[in-house]
């Protein structure tokens, strides 16, 4: 006993003669040696020279550089970067702009400016995102509306090459960029101005490919909910004439603005983007800790890494000019490499893209307990929340806010729960809060205790947002104990080959108007052979009174009663059942719950490993098991000491039954 006290206490005192503090204060005056009584000026400083075991007290102010580690910690003396006491530390990938002159009116000018970002080009105003100079303008201030203008549909008026409308601002366009999203509205794009033709009201952009997201599907070929696409016009100074409007002219380096209300710009802080990340770890073992980043990406590689309590603000913003897909790897975090990184209780807002992204080269993440919103403005696929690492585990999130999906979660063995996701599909269509693609090889991806609603298009996108959405060929999803409400294009969605996915206790309601189906499926013919949804198994699910099931190849979607019931069903369908009054509690603090004397109680199924620890005679029907568990979705704590103040829009719970909000695990 003593023998190992006495290890013990030489272990502490090694790793405090070893472990070192080093402090960082960007108000020095000088390069200082790390020391409290003298600060480092710059993060670097510190970077460059810790090792395992050793802080980085970083004092309040505003670093615009990126944390770089040189070197690994140890799983017992991980490196630290954290903020001192409570100081409020940003990581800036931006730069200040001062010294503006009067250009025209409310429009201010910087001479001698170099913005090299390209695509990722961005002014800040007070750390609120600026809009490039556009036509017509932004007038509500929200990205997702669009603001747009339909594209003329009469004979020789559009092409995969032009398209043309007699609104047009009367300007030369050349060298500008449109902004095009399709009739189907499943993926916008942007394109160059190669030309622009006064008399007819035309661009020109250079002709788009003969494929997939271009083709008919996501171009002015389709002509779907009575037009064929909305646009807009951007990057022209002629066209800057509004607050918030923003213009960079590369050739001369001279940046316009016109700020918020008129205000002259040097009276406030304005930033531009000069680097694409805030963080780069490639290293193992680094913590980052209450820490806020803006204007860049946190970048992840190495194994062991942890954030927790930080703040991402812009951090992916860009265009898609001329992009040759229909996506983009860029989000607020990405992990592209490594095993076992933790981002826990942080909390990530708006961004033109993904919100986090986990690559498939990337093993055992962690993301708990964090808050993700307002994501994906630009509508193209992207997402609040995109994993393919293998065996993620995505615990206790809140998700809010994208112009298409919500959350896609497609790395083999990877869990996905007690998460709320919720307002999707503001500008786009055919997606859903819950959407992934596979290739008929199962999973193992387990989807359960969620909650996921409001999922309604804008008016030209038609009625194409619904809530899981299993899309083409996706197999071995084990779907359990979620509820879903408040779409309009049905609660669950199979497409093609889509096999051997368990689908139980779920409970949907409000999924789309009464005619609408709760399950649809797009079973094509494909050579000649008709493809279709099999052995997949629903038990124990609810919804309220509609078809049950909707399926074919488009030509004429049929209610197939094969699909569930008889000799000759693909799928094992049994113990579904709908109910034309409310069966369960909608008040706070027992919503969905089902009601003392609810049908729903004791008439469920029994399913191994999925309604074990039921209460009473037989499992109940739905999500929820009357006297067990009452599970809330989402983050469990209050989002304190930021930077900035987070959006509370993650806590809301939607309309259809009573309109009020929750507030952390209150509901």
């Amino acid at each position: 006993m003593k023998k190992a006290f006495l290890v013990l206490f030489l272990f502490a005192i090694s790793f405090s003669v070893i472990a070192k503090e080093y402090h960082v204060d960007c108000n020095s005056n000088s390069q200082g040696d790390g020391s409290v009584e003298n600060p480092f000026k710059r993060i670097a400083q510190a970077a460059d020279i810790m090792k395992k075991g050793d802080f980085c007290y970083i004092h309040k102010g505003t670093y615009r550089e990126s944390i770089h580690p040189k070197n690994s910690g140890t799983v017992t003396k991980p490196i630290t970067f954290t903020c001192f006491e409570n100081d409020i530390v940003i990581i800036s990938a931006t730069d200040e702009v001062s010294n503006w002159e009067k250009y025209n009116g409310n429009i201010y000018k910087k001479s001698g400016i170099t913005l090299s970002m390209g695509d990722a080009n961005n002014v800040y105003w007070n750390h609120r995102k600026m809009q490039i100079a556009r036509w017509p303008n932004d007038v509500d201030n929200n990205e997702y509306s669009l603001d747009a203008k339909y594209i003329d549909m009469d004979k020789e008026t559009w092409s995969m090459s032009f398209i043309s409308n007699n609104e047009i601002q009367d300007l030369d366009w050349t060298g500008g960029i449109i902004h095009y999203l399709g009739a189907h509205s499943g993926c916008s794009w942007e394109r160059t101005i190669t030309d622009y033709d006064k008399e007819l009201h035309r661009v020109h952009f250079e002709t788009l490919p003969d494929k997939w997201p271009f083709g008919t599907t996501h171009s002015p070929k389709r002509f779907e909910n009575g037009h064929r696409g909305i646009f807009y016009l951007m990057n022209k100074l002629e066209a800057l004439d509004a607050p918030r409007e923003w213009y960079y002219d590369a050739k001369n380096k001279e940046l316009y603005f016109y700020a918020p209300e008129g205000s002259n710009p040097n009276n406030d802080l304005v930033e531009v983007a000069v680097r694409s990340n805030t963080v780069e770890i490639n290293k193992n073992y680094i913590h980052l800790h209450k820490l806020n980043f803006f204007g860049g990406m946190v970048t992840l590689k190495g194994n062991y890494n942890k954030l927790t309590n930080c703040m991402v603000k812009h951090g992916a913003e860009r265009l898609v000019t001329n992009l040759n897909g229909a996506a983009v790897s860029d989000a607020a975090i990405q992990v592209l490499e490594g095993n076992n990184n933790l981002i826990e209780k942080c909390v990530l807002e708006h961004g033109s893209v993904t919100g986090l992204y986990i690559s498939n080269d990337a093993e055992d993440t962690k993301l708990e307990n964090c808050i993700i919103q307002y994501f994906n403005t630009i509508g193209i696929h992207a997402h609040i929340l995109n994993s393919q690492g293998v065996r993620s585990k995505i615990i206790r999130n809140s998700l809010y806010g994208s112009a298409r999906d919500g959350a896609k979660v497609t790395g083999n063995d990877s869990e996905f729960a007690y998460n709320h996701v919720q307002k999707c599909l503001i500008s786009g269509a055919d997606g859903g809060l819950f959407y992934v693609t596979g290739r008929s090889i199962p999973k193992n991806i387990e989807l359960h205790h969620n909650w996921f609603h409001d999922a309604y298009a804008d008016t030209h996108a038609g009625k194409k947002a619904t809530g899981i959405y299993l899309d083409n060929n996706t197999a071995g999803y084990i779907v359990h104990h979620n509820v879903v409400w408040d779409v309009e294009w049905g609660g669950l969605h199979f497409n093609w080959n889509a096999i051997e996915n368990k689908i139980y206790n779920n409970t949907f309601w409000n999924v789309g108007p009464m005619e609408q189906a709760m399950i649809d499926c797009w079973v094509p013919k494909i050579d000649g052979e008709q493809y279709n949804v099999k052995d997949n198994i629903l038990y124990n699910n609810i919804s309220d009174v509609r078809p049950w099931w909707h399926s074919g190849n488009g030509t004429k979607y049929r209610v197939d009663e094969k699909e569930y019931l008889g000799s000759q069903a693909d799928n094992d369908f049994k113990n579904n059942w709908q109910f034309t009054n409310v069966p369960f509690h909608f008040e706070k603090g027992k919503m969905f719950v089902p009601l003392d004397d609810s049908p729903l109680i004791d008439s469920g199924n029994q399913v191994e490993g999925i309604t074990d620890g039921f209460i009473g005679v037989t499992p109940d029907l739905g999500a929820y098991e009357l006297g067990g568990e009452y599970w809330v979705p989402g983050i469990d704590w209050s989002p304190e000491g930021f930077a900035w103040t987070p959006g509370t829009d993650y806590r809301n719970v939607g309309s259809a039954f009573k309109e009020y909000k929750i507030t952390n695990n209150e509901l």
